[in-house]
């Protein structure tokens, strides 16, 4: 069955590593998937090892936009809040694999636009318009921290991923974003717990029983991923035994 899946965080926290990584566990288990980037700064295209001139976020076609929404440009202008955009989907996913595909969403980095403007309309269409079929998943990167959720642009997930690194901002974000989640209807929320060495590990799980969290998958710190990030380089082929024995799990009690 196909599964709509969130991942959030702190920026910096990994989210997009996770993303691709959950990606590449789902894909091997016989699931076409489709990473979306919703983040302001996106990075899916690099770790997917696409070039990122083949991947520009939609978001900043101001031309596709508009002619999507209807507006003209001007602050307080009209503009319509269910655009048409279900073909963009089609027409706009990078092809990684056979099984994988990326969409470059983005999200809407202008200050002072405030809650709803034309490209949070479009935003907001295109992230309700991935139907799914039963063998399809769909995995957001969303923006780092708690903007996404203010949006409530993520509503009627099956599944959450919160990524937590050690250090007490990263658990301390985790904790508000937990906090933002029941209002949305999101059935299942999970952390993640990344970048874990021996030494941190015991310190930060139990900095998590402290506020009453639990690591639902982990994924140790590996010097391999770091030099591929370094480089620009995929990630899409890295192996963690005890990410995906913790991914399989958590899917599985969906």
């Amino acid at each position: 069955m196909g599964l709509r899946v969130a991942v959030g965080g702190k920026g910096g926290s990994g989210k997009t590593t996770v993303s691709v990584l959950l990606a590449k566990v789902l894909a091997e288990d016989g699931q076409k998937v489709l990473l979306v980037d919703l983040d302001s700064d996106p990075n899916l295209a690099n770790a997917l090892g696409i070039p990122p001139a083949a991947a520009s976020p939609l978001v900043h076609r101001r031309d596709l936009v508009a002619e999507r929404t209807g507006s003209t440009g001007e602050p307080g202008g009209m503009f319509i809040l269910n655009p048409r955009v279900s073909d963009l989907i089609g027409t706009h996913a990078v092809r990684c694999t056979d099984r994988v595909a990326l969409l470059p969403i983005g999200a809407i980095e202008a200050a002072g636009e405030g809650c709803f403007c034309p490209q949070t309309a479009f935003v907001r269409a295109l992230v309700r318009n991935l139907v799914l079929e039963k063998d399809e998943s769909v995995i957001l990167d969303l923006e780092a921290g708690l903007e996404a959720f203010g949006r409530s642009a993520v509503e009627g997930l099956d599944l959450l991923l919160v990524v937590v690194e050690p250090g007490m901002r990263s658990v301390e974000t985790a904790k508000r974003i937990l906090g933002m989640v029941p209002a949305l209807g999101i059935r299942n929320v999970r952390i993640v717990a990344n970048k874990i060495r021996a030494g941190s590990r015991p310190a930060l799980f139990r900095r998590l029983a402290e506020e009453r969290l639990t690591a639902d998958i982990t994924l140790g710190y590996s010097e391999e991923l770091a030099l591929r990030d370094l480089e620009g380089g995929s990630i899409f082929r890295h192996a963690d035994a005890e990410f995906e024995k913790g991914a399989r799990t958590v899917l599985g009690s969906l």
